[in-house]
């Protein structure tokens, strides 16, 4: 038997069959559709295969935006079952057979892989890329075996079998409400197909006439068993040449009759199957699959972003040219005017964060020439995302420890010249207790939060619904209002980063102020004043003591 060979490069599956292909090889595109891969346009030696002539497929999508039809070629032949060497003028056979999420919708994919083998020259290759079960909607349902191909191919199916069109519309997934994802995506699963529809698609079918669905369900490891199984019984006479592993929400194969010789180890690959089947991450707690397993595309910075998607929030900044949010917070002026408030005492500063959340203004303030910033995150996926942060930008003034800051102020008995809590406040569910604790261990604290106002809330104002009830506390023996906001459907939201209790309190405005009045913060400045920000009134409050307590 031989060991499994597995090429290693986060690699451009369609650009890969373009150099094997050049300009000199002929070859078959099987369902190029409006995304060829070896368009005759660019001078590719390729004859086209699929469902329904040009004129049909331009019919088809006419009205997709998505679809730009002038990408449509002329077909060479509406696959009906045929051989595909009639097209061979020459009668030398073809150097490639390339098909790109084809073979999963096929009904007899065996019958499938000899009309190919039977087209090409001896040396010739089929390549086959496929979508990877755990990354589209067909993640939660069970890849398929080599028996059930066997059956089809037993059947001469040329239409859909009743149980692939049930299980195809019955367990239907999403991941966050999309149809594919990509690789390792951290995020929610939910079950959107259902057996009403699944029942109707398989009794309703009509066995002369072809009903798309995905047929077959594969993932990397569990495909290859089953081509390797197929070459073991004769059905095929293609070995694989090379495996390529997925890269985004798919994989590829190349299959030739030269590599049929060489059998791979197949309790390796059942064993292997297995474990991808369960690589599956329920529920934003469980981040991504990525964790398991080992990142196979070339050492760089991208990489350990890519592993927390697509929970980033912000933009990283432009200049490294990492792929991450797309909020812009690595220049953010709420920062900058707080750097300027401070003024000259700036440099060399120590700073306490709360709530670095990406680490985006622990960045901005080292850089503008703190002398060191300890970060306390207590967003486990967070505290994460910092420490990608922290590595790609190198940031040897920064620190980040995970827990819970109040806690962490009421322990520690510190005195810090600056305290920063940006976005913190009106996640908490008792922000007079983080005001108390942060009093108590500095003289300077800068704040952005959204608030309550009821002058800012206009007739009818949307914003004035999300909030369920008002409670009223006291504190330093004044009343206070809290106003109850819950936070929704956060669990198909793999960007919340809320706080870790549901319905946090916001503070009225000018109560907010009042508290700090009492708490000894004789010098209040405010700016970034947003009385119409979507999620609330909000605001930016620098406070300090001018005589330190």
């Amino acid at each position: 038997m031989t060991k499994l060979q597995v090429r290693e490069c986060n690699m451009d599956f369609r650009q890969a069959i373009r150099n094997f292909v050049g300009k000199d090889k002929r070859g078959i595109e099987i369902g190029p559709s409006y995304s060829p891969i070896l368009p005759k346009s660019a001078g590719h030696r390729v004859y086209s295969i699929d469902h329904a002539d040009q004129a049909s497929l331009r019919e088809k999508y006419r009205n997709d935006p998505n679809v730009d039809i002038s990408k449509i070629e002329v077909v060479d032949a509406v696959d009906d079952g045929q051989e595909f060497f009639f097209l061979d003028e020459k009668r030398v056979g073809f150097d490639f057979v390339a098909s790109s999420h084809v073979f999963e919708h096929l009904p007899n994919p065996i019958a499938f892989l000899q009309r190919c083998e039977r087209a090409l020259k001896e040396n010739g290759r089929v390549f086959i890329i496929v979508p990877d079960r755990r990354f589209c909607f067909d993640v939660l349902r069970p890849v398929s075996t080599t028996g059930q191909m066997i059956q089809s191919y037993l059947q001469n199916r040329r239409t859909h079998s009743a149980a692939a069109l049930f299980d195809h519309n019955a367990y239907n997934g999403r991941k966050n409400g999309n149809f594919i994802w990509a690789d390792r995506e951290a995020g929610t699963l939910s079950l959107t197909g259902n057996p009403v529809a699944g029942y109707a698609a398989a009794v309703t079918a009509d066995s002369d006439s072809y009903s798309d669905c995905h047929g077959w369900v594969f993932t990397p490891s569990s495909l290859r068993l089953i081509l390797e199984d197929l070459r073991g019984l004769g059905l095929i006479g293609l070995g694989e040449a090379a495996f390529h592993d997925t890269v985004g929400p798919e994989f590829m194969i190349e299959l030739s009759r030269g590599a049929a010789s060489h059998a791979l180890d197949r309790t390796e690959l059942a064993v292997k199957a297995v474990a991808e089947a369960q690589e599956i991450p329920i529920g934003s707690s469980a981040i991504v699959s990525g964790y398991k397993g080992y990142e196979r595309a070339p050492a760089a910075p991208q990489n350990g972003v890519r592993l927390l998607d697509p929970s980033w929030v912000a933009a990283l900044p432009p200049e490294l040219g990492i792929k991450a949010g797309d909020t812009q917070l690595f220049a953010d002026p709420r920062i900058e005017w707080l750097i300027g408030q401070v003024g000259a005492a700036w440099r060399g500063i120590d700073v306490l964060e709360l709530g670095p959340l990406e680490a985006s203004h622990t960045v901005m303030m080292t850089k503008a020439g703190a002398g060191s910033v300890l970060a306390i995150e207590a967003n486990r996926l967070a505290y994460l995302k910092c420490l990608v942060v922290k590595e790609t930008l190198g940031l040897d003034k920064a620190r980040f420890l995970l827990g819970d800051f109040v806690s962490f102020l009421q322990s520690d008995a510190r005195r810090w010249p600056l305290i920063v809590g940006s976005g913190v406040l009106y996640h908490m569910v008792r922000p007079l207790e983080l005001l108390r604790a942060v009093a108590a261990r500095t003289d300077r604290v800068f704040l952005w939060t959204h608030v309550y106002d009821e002058a800012s809330f206009g007739e009818g104002d949307s914003r004035r619904a999300s909030f369920q009830r008002t409670e009223t506390v006291e504190f330093e023996g004044t009343q206070f209002h809290m106003h109850v906001r819950p936070y929704g459907d956060v669990e198909n939201n793999p960007k919340f980063c809320g706080g870790p209790i549901e319905g946090p309190r916001y503070m009225e405005r000018k109560e907010l102020l009042e508290a700090l009045r009492l708490l000894g913060f004789d010098d209040i400045r405010i700016d970034s004043d947003n009385p119409d920000h979507p999620s609330g009134p909000a605001l930016s409050i620098y406070a300090q003591r001018r005589a330190p307590a």
